[in-house]
């Protein structure tokens, strides 16, 4: 069964002209993949999101580390209550790591045609990166992280995008991609939103960040050059 794909012009990567439409479902969209009934993603995606990883980690986050996130909905699902495997062709599991946070932990995934799957669970789950360096959290990420995770998203997309799909990825491509400052990159947090704010080593204030309709996304900076990797995202909740 082949896996779903989340378009570019979706809620958590939107053009200024579409962001007050998109906004209202960026708690909902993201760039990637569903799985259907049962769960059931190609490895090659995951394939694709280590290796763009693997590319910009020493630029953007040195000491990141890449996991990956089970969502149903805008609700994060631990993975250490699904049963996930890898499964080839040839019907050979591998089991898969997670990590204390309910986060999944790949290696490198083999060679051939693997796929991860959770045949009870997988209904209306899907799946996401999440890159968290050392001495962060979700509620204080660096920038670089999340300028990493969202090049790591676009590379998973891709993977299976559709062929009508492929002359806004070359669009995409063409402005610059996550640091365009014609996109924008909504980042779907755990719970309900106070506020986000961005906060530079040299800067009296923090930069205020705008948060999605339902305050269950923020939209990060990623564009904003006067904001260096080291810049921390935090957050608080209502």
């Amino acid at each position: 069964m082949g896996t779903g794909w989340v378009a570019l012009a979706s809620a958590v990567l939107v053009t200024p002209a579409m962001a007050q439409d998109a906004d209202a479902d960026a708690a909902g969209s993201g760039i990637v993949v569903t799985g259907h009934k049962p769960l059931r993603v190609d490895a090659t995606i995951l394939r694709a999101a280590q290796a763009r990883f693997a590319k910009d980690r020493a630029q953007l986050a040195p000491q990141g580390v890449l996991r990956f996130e089970l969502w149903r909905g805008a609700n994060r699902v631990r993975a250490d209550g699904v049963k996930l495997m890898l499964v080839d062709a040839a019907g050979t599991q591998l089991p898969v790591g997670v990590d204390g946070d309910g986060r999944l932990a790949f290696p490198p995934v083999p060679k051939g045609r693997w796929f991860l799957t959770a045949p009870a669970h997988g209904a209306q789950m899907s799946l996401r990166p999440i890159i968290l360096s050392r001495g962060t959290g979700i509620d204080d990420r660096r920038l670089g992280d999340l300028r990493l995770q969202c090049r790591v998203m676009v590379s998973m997309a891709r993977t299976q995008a559709p062929v009508l799909a492929m002359p806004l990825i070359g669009l995409f491509d063409v402005i610059g991609g996550c640091a365009s400052k014609r996109f924008g990159f909504y980042h779907l947090a755990e719970h309900p939103l106070a506020s986000a704010v961005a906060v530079a080593s040299g800067r009296r204030e923090p930069v205020i960040l705008k948060l999605s309709a339902r305050r269950d996304a923020y939209l990060a900076p990623l564009s904003d050059r006067a904001l260096d990797n080291e810049t921390r995202i935090r957050t608080t909740y209502q």
